[in-house]
């Protein structure tokens, strides 16, 4: 019986199980805020992957939407070093496949979500010297009591998983996930961009 009731302690002092999101689920819409002041969401709209970015402009919110091909979503920390090591590879990613400044339909659009806690100053600072160009997402967008877009990091962090990070999800066209991938070896890079070629060309190798 001693047995049996350290073994029920121990089960139930246990980290859960992972609970990553599997490639043919649909992707959670969500909206952050990026370190460039912009707003940034991206839904499902008519079954299509949408994007969504608005700015102020002389005072009035400006939104421009758009339709990519695919979205990639890099969950990152300050603190974690294998996320640091990705950002070239996904620097790289970001040059190569991004859509042209006035193009709205197709291209690869990344994004990375900071995990670090609300109001650190170390996330722009880290951004800043990595000299990243892709949209740093971290700060909560305005809720809605219309929508049912996650709004935070922090309320993306148990639906996506975001604990042991890096954490990358790769989004097709039609709003499933396609790709997803935890942690980052500089050897695993071809393998990421392999995944996003073949999310651009619409499932095909």
């Amino acid at each position: 019986m001693a047995i049996a009731a350290a073994i029920l302690a121990f089960v139930a002092s246990a980290p859960p199980a992972s609970a990553l999101m599997k490639p043919g689920q649909k992707f959670l819409p969500f909206v952050l805020k990026g370190l460039d002041g912009k707003e940034y969401a991206v839904l499902l709209e008519a079954g299509r992957l949408t994007l969504v970015v608005t700015e102020t402009v002389d005072g009035k919110p400006l939104s421009r939407k758009s339709h990519p091909d695919a979205v990639l979503i890099d969950f990152w920390a300050t603190w974690c070093i294998p996320c640091r090591e990705g950002m070239p590879t996904m620097q790289r990613l970001h040059e190569k496949y991004k859509p042209a400044p006035d193009q709205d339909k197709g291209g690869l659009r990344l994004f990375s979500i900071a995990m670090d806690n609300p109001g650190s100053r170390k996330v722009k600072i880290l951004y800043d010297l990595s000299k990243v160009t892709y949209p740093m997402l971290y700060d909560p967008a305005p809720a809605s009591p219309s929508d049912s877009l996650l709004h935070s990091p922090l309320e993306m962090k148990g639906p996506y998983d975001a604990v042991s990070l890096p954490v990358v999800y790769l989004i097709d066209a039609a709003g499933t996930i396609v790709h997803v991938h935890q942690g980052f070896k500089v050897q695993e890079a071809a393998g990421f961009e392999e995944a996003v070629k073949k999310a651009l060309a619409g499932g095909k190798p």
